[in-house]
C-alpha cells in the first residue's frame, strides 16, 4: 500500500516537520510504503507542483492529510485526491488544533477526519482505514 502523508511546509515550524518525518518513518516500519514531496528547497514551483500532484497525489492508494496547520497547498491536495481522484483519504489535526470548516464539513464516502492527541496515534488510525493486505 502506497501512501503519500501531506502537510503544511512553508510556513511550519521545524518541530512539525520533524514529527511529520517520524510519522512517514513509523509508517514504512510498519509495513507502507511512503511517497515523498519535494520540500521547500528542491526543484522549481512547476517541478514542485508536478511531482506533489501528479507524481504523489495521482499515484497514491491512500492519502493522509496532517491539517495541523493552515496550508493552501495541502488543501489543493486534498481536493486532489477526493474529488478528482476519488482516493480514500485520511485527515488528521491534533486536538488543539484549528481546522477549516470546509474541511470538517467533506461529506464524501472514502473521506474521514480523526483528531489526535499523539502523532502515534495517526499510524493506528491509518493501519484502520488503510488496513494491509
Amino acid at each position: 500500500m502506497t501512501i503519500y502523508v501531506g502537510c503544511s511546509l512553508t510556513q511550519a515550524p521545524a518541530d512539525f516537520k520533524r514529527s511529520v518525518e517520524w510519522l512517514k518513518e513509523s509508517l514504512r516500519d510498519a509495513g507502507y510504503e511512503t511517497l515523498e514531496f519535494l520540500g521547500l528547497i528542491h526543484g522549481t514551483e512547476r517541478d514542485v507542483y508536478q511531482h506533489d500532484i501528479q507524481n504523489c497525489v495521482g499515484k497514491c492508494d491512500f492519502f493522509l492529510a496532517v491539517c495541523d496547520l493552515p496550508s493552501i497547498g495541502l488543501g489543493y491536495e486534498l481536493g486532489t485526491a477526493v474529488e478528482k481522484h476519488g482516493l480514500p483519504t485520511l485527515a488528521v489535526a491534533h486536538v488543539d488544533s484549528k481546522v477549516t470548516r470546509l474541511v470538517l464539513g467533506i461529506d464524501h464516502p472514502l473521506f474521514r477526519f480523526e483528531r489526535y492527541h499523539e502523532m502515534a496515534e495517526v499510524v493506528e488510525m491509518v493501519k484502520r482505514y488503510a488496513p494491509l493486505q
